[in-house]
Formats: C-alpha cells, structure tokens, sequence
C-alpha cells in the first residue's frame, strides 16, 4: 500500500508541475543584453563575448511563440527607451555575429512583435 501511495505521488507531481518555462521578465531580457549595446548602437564592429553569451542564453529560453514575442517586446521596448535610432539590421544580426544560426526580425521600436 505505502509503495502504491509512493507511486502515486511521484505521478500527481509529474503531471501537476509546469510543462514549460515562461519567457524570462523584461529586467533579465535587459540585464543579459546591455553588454550588446555598444554593438547595437555602431560603437562596434562586433558583439562583445558577454553579449553572445546574454544572446545564447536569452534566444534558448524563447521555446514558443509566446516566449518569443515577450522577449521581442522587452527588446522593442528596450530599444525606445534609448532614445536614439538603432540600425534594425544589427539586432536582427546578433545571433550570426555571435556565431548561432537563428535569425531575429529587424526589430525597432516600431516593430509588431506578434509577427
């Protein structure tokens, strides 16, 4: 009976925990990308190895469409907040820079992020 019981908890646990993670707050999107910016802004030729590294880490946790439109509206969001205009063309190439193969949209602050 105690093993029944042993079993059967182990299973309610199994099915009652998250099935995925949800996309990391926009504080932590920030704090893994500020390293970027020099690249982003054309300070830069290329991304320093903290921003690849924010870049990897941030781009694994957008495991579905909703986790990469949140991610997509932290970085928008982000990006208005600096006040001065990015080249969309460097954001939507930090993942090659840094050596991925994933691609990014030309996000800008004006960007729908639901596409």
């Amino acid at each position: 009976m105690a093993r029944l019981l042993g079993i059967l908890s182990i299973f309610v646990l199994l099915v009652l925990r998250p099935a995925t993670a949800a996309a990391p707050p926009c504080t932590t999107v920030n704090a893994k990308l500020s390293s970027c910016l020099s690249y982003i802004d054309g300070h830069s030729t290329l991304p320093p190895s903290d921003c690849c590294a924010g870049v990897k880490e941030i781009l694994g946790q957008a495991t579905s469409k909703p986790d990469k439109i949140a991610i997509c509206n932290c970085i928008k969001s982000a990006l208005a907040n600096l006040g001065t205009d990015v080249e969309p063309g460097r954001v939507s190439n930090l993942p090659k820079q840094c050596g991925m193969s994933v691609s990014l949209p030309p996000i800008t602050k004006d960007y729908d992020c639901s596409k």
